[in-house]
């Protein structure tokens, strides 16, 4: 069964700019990651079960038939263990859906800990029906059967001779790793950024360029780092955005400009884009797309895709969304898509 629900919208490039808004989930949405599927659909990887910080954290997947509009139940990919969290997600070549996290442990009675943050092994999750059953297991990385880290994030790249890219966080900094065998295994970690860099949005260029949005923990603003060499090295990050302005997801549009859209955590608070049309060289910051203004303070973590009919769906989550109709009345958390033209 589908669900649509259609919701009003607030958006403009200080003018306004045609949007569509529809209910993805509700009672969780958080940090929602979207791909394009082998069968047509879109599939977004997110969490629901608990608060932002909760040990009753699950995974979970939903999907879309009719590119953004209608969405399924929830299929649950991990609930085992104390906090399943922070989704990697990617497609395979051959079709496969992968799903990489962490299960957070440093709960005491229920309360988080924020002392000394313990690192956790990483996890993949995958399935080759869609999404309907998944298998998880510990991710190999070099050979290893455990591979602590501070957490996965974004889209994982596929790459066109199948080779799949991850980002990941550990020890202050920014990382990637690479998998030539559908995911069972991972390579060596090249290094992106250090100094208190952490989730990274990658965007494959071509020709070996590849760009990566880090959020630069300091002051949560976002950095832009580039490579020429197929990802071995990186250039030193530049700050783009303002504070409070991350995370980022960034993508290649059919028409050769670079979308890039976070979360504006300050006010006025949203979901925010920028375009570029030099593959990042610089960007156009007089005119920001303000895709979504009407959401609270704990928001954002938009990801985003281009249909084969060039739209654009950008998924995001926050903590509250105020209606108008048919009454008035403010929602709880929540995930939802936004589908605009390029």
């Amino acid at each position: 069964m589908y669900y649509r629900r259609p919701l009003h919208n607030l958006s403009g490039v200080y003018r306004p700019l045609p949007t569509q808004r529809f209910l993805m989930m509700t009672m969780g949405g958080f940090w929602p990651v979207i791909q394009n599927l082998h069968n047509g659909h879109l599939g977004v990887v997110t969490r629901d079960g608990d608060f932002h910080i909760g040990e009753r954290g699950r995974l979970v997947f939903v999907y879309s038939p009719d590119g953004g509009e209608s969405w399924s139940h929830a299929a649950v990919i991990s609930g085992e263990g104390s906090d399943n969290r922070n989704p990697a997600f990617g497609v395979t070549s051959s079709g496969t859906l992968l799903v990489s996290f962490i299960a957070q442990v440093n709960y005491t009675d229920g309360v988080y800990d924020t002392g000394d943050r313990v690192p956790t092994p990483l996890y993949l999750a995958r399935t080759d029906d869609h999404g309907q059953t998944w298998t998880t297991e510990l991710a190999r990385v070099e050979g290893r059967d455990e591979f602590p880290v501070s957490s996965p994030y974004g889209k994982m790249l596929t790459r066109a001779d199948g080779g799949i890219m991850m980002h990941y966080y550990a020890d202050g900094g920014s990382h990637l790793i690479t998998s030539s065998d559908d995911g069972r295994t991972w390579g060596r970690p090249a290094a992106i950024a250090g100094g208190g860099y952490n989730e990274t949005g990658l965007c494959d260029l071509g020709e070996g360029r590849f760009l990566a949005v880090l959020r630069d923990d300091r002051e949560g603003a976002l950095s832009v780092s580039r490579s020429t060499d197929d990802a071995v090295t990186w250039s030193e990050p530049v700050r783009l955005t303002e504070a409070r302005e991350h995370p980022g997801d960034v993508i290649k549009l059919a028409d050769g400009r670079l979308l890039l859209t976070f979360g504006r955590r300050t006010t006025p608070c949203g979901v925010f884009g920028l375009v570029s049309h030099d593959d990042g060289a610089s960007w156009d910051t007089n005119h920001r797309l303000f895709l979504v203004a009407d959401v609270g303070r704990d928001l954002g973590y938009p990801s985003n895709i281009q249909r084969q009919d060039g739209a654009i769906v950008t998924v995001y989550y926050a903590d509250q969304l105020v209606l108008s109709e048919p009454r008035a009345a403010t929602i709880g958390i929540h995930g939802a898509a936004v589908i605009y033209r390029a």
